[in-house]
């Protein structure tokens, strides 16, 4: 096995790369040491390779011996690498493999009742339409039907792939067309399509089989069938507005490259390989620039003793030569195999060290006429990424592009016509230019506008222009104008926004009509403001029109500039004490808002501090980002920049904060590193940064198709329903909307998952609705009669856990809940052993709170266990799957504090409930005897159990400030685990009675916990520091998880509860005071009466 083998790339070897001029003694050496590692472990690798390709009925392999060397942990983690990659591909396949069974496995019905072309069909016209339904199967190449064989069936696809196929030959702008694809869940009716394409065929791709209605038979129910064609499928869909459409392109493409392996057989990449390593990494953030430099043609003379180096500029083409058997390109030029490799194995660095010092990466490929190769392109690492802006500015009907580099003005805005729903007779216009949440410049205010007319949508005419002190050459990228309508004494009666470059990266000139909201904060509203000029709205509407300067050619962001300026002062290489003390302040506080001192110092030793992670985001908030030259110094040192463990830097550079997109692709780029499950822990907060995307069309939006679509039962699952429990939210519905889509449309045969979740998900619905309705004496009846009547998939899915089916309710052990919302308690039948049988489905409660609690805490527990702390948390499952709906599990085996105590009495015939309130004030026992009874492990494991969980609880519980603890919401397992349920109140939002606090505690421990304990007391202690310790050490990464969610508007999560986090974790103490102090805590939870009290009146109330 090559060592470029675990790319998946045929690579040229590094004996075979044409010897470069004399390079210096580092790089020669540094290419021999590589020489010898890769030749060390070949055999390694080797091994690796033949043991997990082997067949299973193989005899096992001796496991190779490591021979003690330096070298030894590198081979174990190349070993890891490698079979976990593999591992994971054949876990996904073995996915697609059990879901095609399931399908093919059930009955017609099953998929019949989910498709949505058949939503509002009732019980018995589905039985007469599945009735009616056969299947039949075709084999690969196959003709479904066509002109030739008139059917009057309609094909619903079980599995397989189907294609449209046209007679007539494609028009040359055609020939990029979409290929129109029907897969598993699609319906075609050949009326509707021969209709309107005669020559249309219909072929089978694959082996596929359908099930074949007759027309007449599903056309009974006209009048419930959708009023569009029949045959309109995800892959019809065209999206009218540039960024929109360019995604769905993108996803087309990118999915179908997913099929392809990155390995060709032969000894040249594929072509569908090459695509895919390219639109693996495809962003539409960047400018032409960064592309242009990024991609070199090496086009070789007559007699191949020359390359003539071509690449783009802004004077268009321009020539080098350099001799063709050198470097890298000469390399692929002799052997005509494709190169993907490392800067630092390479003497290709000598070759042009300006062009490649930024980069780590290179791919080259030939590019053969016949059997002769003619030229090599060579690709750096990032350029890719930078591709797709070039080539929609390429198709710009006008190629007179100018950059606003040629633009030494400062910006200049002129308010116009304003409409303003409002009783005022005079209001004024504020402009402000805004670069994430930092103001570029300050704020410009009109003089007072009189109203024009006198209706109640009031008309304002403004005369005067606004000039904002930013030089329009200056202008980030993420530039956005922030206008406000104010009334008397400042007040703010309207707000729009704007960005000033376009998705296709040009400079918005000429008139801007913009809709007014009562306020507008998130980058995903500003699109929404702004109005089409070609079709302006009916007068009714509240807006305002502004007027940029006009440019005779398109402006546009170009970095070149850019890239050759130089900053003019001396760097310091060294911190002195002084300075080690701001480091060190910053790095022990490092959500502490940043002084003008302090920007000065993170930008000034940029040199210094590029080793020292923690310090880049101070460094990025501290860039003039209205300065051109700070910005070329941000790109650079980004990616020398150390970056931090396991991406949670990344994470961080999403949040609003940081608008620059060559930033945010860059913490995109990071993330691709997370391994699946780790990806799905943050995938709430990823769903709510692409809130904070300019446009629909971005890296972020890219990596997660991606990641879904390669990962489908772990990440695409997930991120389907987070999606989905956000489709009716305006602001997010087309963005949300058009993720999902594309997700769906290529998802292949998950999709009839999907669509059978969101089948099982109305019929929940429909009964939770039902149950509402009717009284207290029915509705356990209502609830069971209506799971038997409901015609349900043989297998289905619920958002709780994607690795979990079922065949059926169990509608006996169905039940209704006493809350005031009804929620319903549903026992199911798994399809397989060991399965979570029980569920509570809430519909009319927000459970957006909870998910993110329950969310926080398994994000603990990760960070707990990376420091060695295993501390027993039982995150039970949470999922918000709609407006208001969703899901809670049931924790098994388990018993609330307050059931422990009235359980205790049960067998009393009087005084039940006051032994009960009795047993909660002052029985010390009561947990460790009903431990001692279960009997469901060892003592001194329940004990343990107990101990590591109640320290992982009572931290968690305090740093999140969670509220209403009473002991009803505290639970207790049978192996001794103690965890918290219901989170309804966090961050310190605690209950009160008569304005009295009720809790005041920091967090519950009592002595009847403690009792369980034992001399395991001390253990506890110990692990409640240990715990505290490692939250402060990531206090920044938690609380930028909670700023991330701010977007979602959940009431009792605002950025002045946020200040909660920080506070309870005390970063204004050193380790050692934060110690003293969180045992001091310890004591005053385990003496403070009213925890006791609140559990006895919970009691003595319910």
């Amino acid at each position: 096995m090559d060592a470029g083998d675990e790319v998946g790339v045929p690579v040229v070897p590094l004996d075979d790369l044409p010897k470069p001029p004399p390079a210096t003694t580092s790089i020669v050496s540094l290419l021999r040491a590589e020489k010898a590692i890769v030749q060390e472990i070949k055999a390694e690798l080797q091994s690796i390779e033949a043991i997990l390709d082997a067949p299973k009925t193989a005899p096992a392999a001796t496991k190779p011996q490591l021979s003690p060397s330096s070298k030894q942990r590198w081979r174990a983690t190349v070993r890891q690498i490698i079979f976990m990659e593999k591992t994971k591909g054949k876990v996904q396949q073995a996915h697609g493999a059990e879901s095609i069974e399931r399908l093919q496995k059930s009955s017609s019905m099953s998929l019949l009742c989910c498709l949505p072309q058949l939503a509002r069909l009732d019980a018995k016209e589905l039985r007469d339409v599945n009735a009616a339904a056969r299947l039949e199967t075709y084999a690969p190449r196959a003709v479904v039907f066509s002109s030739a064989s008139a059917i009057d069936v309609i094909f619903v696809v079980r599995t397989g792939v189907l294609e449209a196929r046209v007679a007539s030959s494609p028009a040359a702008n055609d020939l990029l067309a979409d290929r129109l694809q029907y897969v598993s869940g699609d319906m075609l009716d050949p009326y509707e399509m021969l209709a309107s394409s005669p020559t249309l065929s219909i072929v089978a791709v694959l082996a596929a089989d359908c099930y074949v209605i007759p027309r007449t038979v599903l056309f009974q129910y006209e009048d419930k069938l959708p009023k569009a064609t029949l045959s309109a499928n995800l892959h019809n869909i065209r999206y009218g507005d540039m960024e929109s459409e360019s995604f769905r392109r993108w996803a087309h493409e990118m999915a179908g490259c997913l099929h392809y392996g990155s390995t060709s057989s032969s000894s040249r990449m594929s072509p569908q390989a090459f695509i895919r390593e390219i639109l693996l990494s495809v962003s539409p953030e960047l400018d032409v620039d960064h592309c242009i430099r990024a991609v070199r043609f090496y086009l070789a003379n007559v007699d191949s003793t020359q390359f003539h180096i071509k690449f783009t500029s802004d004077d268009g083409f321009q020539k080098l030569q350099t001799p063709v058997n050198f470097g890298v390109p000469g390399a692929v030029h002799a052997s005509g195999k494709a190169f993907l490799g490392r800067f630092d194995d390479l003497a290709a660095i000598a070759h042009d060290p300006i062009m490649y010092a930024a980069c780590s990466s290179i791919m080259a490929v030939p590019v053969a006429h016949a059997s002769h190769v003619v030229g090599v392109w060579e690709l750096l690492e990032l350029a890719a990424q930078f591709t797709q802006p070039y080539l929609l500015q390429i198709g710009t009907k006008t190629r007179h592009l100018g950059s606003v580099s040629q633009v030494a003005k400062d910006l200049a805005i002129k308010p116009g016509t304003i409409r303003l729903a409002t009783k005022a007779s005079r209001i004024q216009v504020r402009i402000e230019l805004v670069h994430g949440e930092a103001s570029l410049t300050p704020p410009v205010t009109s003089t007072w506008i009189k109203a024009t007319s006198a209706s109640s949508v009031r008309t304002f005419e403004c005369l005067e222009t606004l000039v904002l002190s930013c030089n329009v050459q200056s202008l980030p990228r993420a530039a956005h104008l922030c206008v406000s309508i104010l009334g008397s004494q400042k007040k703010v009666l309207r707000q729009t926004a704007c960005y000033l470059f376009s998705f296709d990266h040009f400079l918005r000139v000429g008139t801007l009509r913009l809709r007014l909201h009562a306020r507008v904060s998130l980058p995903i509203e500003f699109s929404a403001c702004l109005e089409s000029t070609e079709h302006p709205d009916d007068g009714l509407g509240e807006c305002i029109s502004l007027e940029t300067p006009p440019s005779s050619v398109l402006l546009t962001y170009r970095s070149t500039e850019m890239a050759w300026a130089r900053p003019t002062s001396v760097v310091p290489m060294t911190l002195d004490a002084k300075q080690m003390q701001v480091l060190g302040t910053f790095e022990a506080n490092p959500m502490q808002p940043l002084s003008a001192d302090d920007r000065r110092f993170f930008w000034i030793y940029r040199s210094v501090l590029v080793t020292t992670s923690s310090a880049l985001m101070p460094f990025l908030l501290s860039v003039d980002w209205a300065h051109r030259g700070h910005v070329t110094e941000a790109y650079k040192y980004l990616y020398l920049w150390t970056p931090p463990p396991r991406c949670r830097l990344a994470l961080q550079l999403l949040s609003p904060k940081f608008a620059d997109p060559f930033v945010r692709a860059y913490a995109v780029r990071c993330l691709d590193s997370l391994p699946d499950y780790r990806l799905r822990l943050y995938l709430l907060q990823l769903v709510q940064a692409l809130k904070c995307e300019p446009h629909h069309d971005s890296a972020l939006m890219r990596f997660l198709l991606v990641r879904a679509l390669k990962s489908p039962s772990e990440v695409g699952y997930a991120l389907f329903w987070l999606l989905q429990a956000e489709l009716h939210v305006p602001i997010t519905q087309d963005r949300f909307a058009l993720l999902r889509t594309q997700y769906l449309c290529h998802s292949g045969v998950f999709r009839v998952e999907l669509y059978q979740s969101m089948y099982v998900m109305r019929i929940l619905e429909r009964l939770a609705t039902a149950v509402k309705a009717a009284s207290s004496a029915t509705r356990d009846a209502v609830l069971r009669a209506g799971l038997e009547e409901a015609i349900l998939p043989d297998c289905f899915q619920l958002p709780l856990h994607p690795n979990v089916f079922y065949s059926a309710f169990v509608p006996s052990e169905c039940r209704t809940m006493d809350s005031a919302k009804k929620p319903l308690f549903l026992h199911l039948t798994p399809t397989k052993q060991l399965g979570l049988t029980s569920t509570i489905f809430k519909s009319g409660d927000d459970l957006r709170q909870d998910q993110l609690t329950l969310q926080l805490l398994r994000v603990m527990d990760d960070l707990w266990q990376a420091n060695g702390l295993h501390l027993q948390l039982s995150a039970y499952a949470c999922v918000s799957s709609g407006d208001n709906i969703g899901f809670i599990q049931v924790v098994h085996h388990a018993s609330t504090l307050a059931a422990i105590c009235r359980d205790r009495h049960k067998h009393k015939k009087t005084g039940r409930k006051l032994a009960a309130v009795k047993t909660a004030l002052f029985g010390k026992r009561v947990y460790a005897q009903w431990l001692h009874d279960q009997r469901d492990a060892s003592s001194d494991d329940v004990v343990r159990n107990f101990v590591l969980s109640c320290a992982g609880y009572c931290v968690a519980t305090y740093v999140l400030g969670i509220g209403d603890r009473h002991n009803d919401n505290l639970m207790l397992t049978a192996s001794g685990q103690f965890l918290h349920i219901d989170f309804g109140h966090f961050l310190g939002h605690f209950k009160t009675y008569m304005g009295y606090a009720r809790e005041r505690a920091p967090f519950v421990l009592t002595h009847a916990m403690v009792t369980v304990m034992g001399d395991q007391f001390p253990l506890f202690q110990t692990t409640c520091v240990q715990a505290f310790l490692v939250l402060r050490a990531h206090s920044s990464f938690l609380i930028s998880l909670l700023e991330l969610e701010l977007s979602a508007a959940i009431p009792e999560l605002n950025r002045n509860s946020i200040a909660w986090l920080q506070k309870a974790l005390l970063l204004e103490l050193s380790d050692g005071d934060a110690q003293i102090r969180l045992e001091a805590l310890i004591q005053e939870a385990l003496a403070t009466v009213t925890t006791r009290i609140n559990h006895a009146t919970h009691l003595l109330a319910h």
